[in-house]
């Protein structure tokens, strides 16, 4: 854990020039965070295989919630990412910022184990309940595995979304708003949760 912290907090300046040399970025609700305590699930959707990086700028450049622990896999939809996973390059990103990887096909509970590990020690995690890089600026159907992973550990989610905007010239707008923490408890219903989360990351995405 001391080892990523260390990492994640290093890689605040390099998140900073590239979203601000490629994206007007505008980032609401901040403070929200200051609303949980660790351990929290964050919650997102997804546009870019980048923007786990965005969460160094989003959590801001003094935050006490460091490591993150992203959720994620090996096997994409996209050649070139396939390449770079099959090269390496994909995993030695993942080791050094926090990734865990599950494996799709080898069952929800199996795949929670490490997240559930995580939470109990007190760590916080990002999971992209569409499961997949989405481009075409919807927000795609939620799976179940944040709505389980929160019930199963009674743990606090904080909704996150990301929405791209106009082009100026190299610069897209990015506006990321950031909701107050959802809590379900250890009675919720699965689907009234994924129906919840996913309604929450609709509104935000939808706000100026």
């Amino acid at each position: 854990m001391t080892f990523l912290r260390i990492s994640q907090f290093l890689t605040w300046p390099i998140a900073f020039v590239y979203f601000h040399l490629f994206y007007r970025l505008r980032i609401n609700g901040r403070e929200n965070f200051n609303k949980v305590n660790s351990p929290f699930i964050i919650i997102v959707n997804h546009f870019s295989f980048v923007d786990s990086f965005l969460f160094r700028l989003i959590l801001g450049f003094s935050t006490p919630h460091l490591p993150l622990r992203f959720m994620a896999v090996e096997k994409f939809s996209w050649k070139w990412l396939n390449f770079l996973s099959e090269i390496g390059v994909v995993p030695f990103i993942y080791s050094i910022f926090g990734v865990f990887v599950v494996v799709p096909g080898q069952g929800l509970q199996k795949n929670l184990e490490m997240a559930k590990k995580i939470i109990s020690k007190k760590g916080n995690i990002v999971i992209y309940p569409e499961g997949k890089i989405v481009t075409d600026h919807v927000i795609a159907p939620f799976r179940s595995g944040a709505a389980v992973l929160a019930i199963e550990t009674n743990t606090p989610v904080i909704p996150v979304s990301l929405r791209l905007g106009d082009r100026h010239f190299i610069r897209k707008d990015l506006v990321v708003n950031i909701g107050e923490p959802l809590r379900v408890g250890a009675e919720g219903d699965v689907e009234v949760t994924v129906k919840m989360f996913y309604e929450s990351i609709l509104m935000l995405y939808a706000m100026v």
